[in-house]
Parts: structure tokens; sequence; C-alpha cells
């Protein structure tokens, strides 16, 4: 979930690439309600969100009990947000494998299969969108540091 398009379609696309059904959604609203409705091996989420915060979709989740053990991933620009049952923290500057590594872990710990390649897809098999949204997330983040 991110409610930057951009964002959104590059993870939707790795995630893929990495043979993962993917479930979108450009808020928390819209999240809680596909996890209510889909039961999800794995929720990725932004921190910063309209309508309802990653934070608070972590919270409305852990309170269910049929959500609550599903492993959380968040990422932000943030330093480190801290949210209720995240399972994961990663900065949106990471790096791709360190994404599909933090993907894989939380899907073997919860018991769920981690599936695809052991490392998914390298930047030139991405489309050229997605490789675009990379580049220039990396440019704002070689800015940062």
């Amino acid at each position: 979930m991110d409610d930057e398009t951009e964002l959104l379609d590059l993870y939707t696309e790795i995630l893929e690439l990495m043979d993962h059904r993917v479930l979108r959604a450009r808020d928390g609203r819209e999240a809680l309600h596909l996890a209510q409705q889909r039961h999800p091996d794995l929720v990725v989420t932004d921190w910063q969100m309209p309508r309802m915060t990653g934070v608070e979709l972590c919270q409305h989740l852990i309170q269910d009990e049929e959500l609550r053990d599903i492993p959380i991933i968040m990422h932000s620009a943030a330093t480190d947000p801290h949210a209720p049952g995240v399972t994961a923290f990663l900065s949106k500057c990471a790096e791709l494998s360190q994404f599909e590594e933090v993907v894989n872990q939380a899907l073997i710990d919860s018991g769920a299969e981690a599936q695809g390649p052991p490392h998914g897809p390298s930047p030139g098999e991405l489309s050229r969108a997605s490789r675009e949204t990379l580049w220039q997330r990396d440019e704002v983040c070689s800015l940062m540091q």
C-alpha cells in the first residue's frame, strides 16, 4: 500500500516478478477493507497515508483476531517510525535486494512459503517506468544522506 502511484507500481512489479499475487491499495482504509476480505499472507504499507495512516492500519490489523498474525512490512522516508505489530521496517531508500529479503523472511517466519527465486528481479528486468521510479528514488535518497 502506498499513496505514491509510482512507488506502488514499483513494489507491485517487484512482488509480481517474485511470483506473488498483489492486492493494491492507495490508502489505509482501502488496505484494511482488502485485508478483511482477502486475508493476505503479507502486508507492505507506507507509514504516512491519506484517510488512515500505516500506523492506524497496523493497529486495526493487530486488533482483528483473524488478521493479527499477518506479517507487516512498513516502509517510510522517516528514520524509524515504529508501529504496533510491524514485523520489519524498511527505509524507502533500501536496496531492492533488502526489500526482497525482508519479504521472503517475513513470509517464512509466519509459516507461509516464500515464493519465487531467492533473489528477486534485477533492475534490468523491471519496466521502464519502474526503472525511472527507482532512479528518481535513488536520486532523492542520495540528497538525504
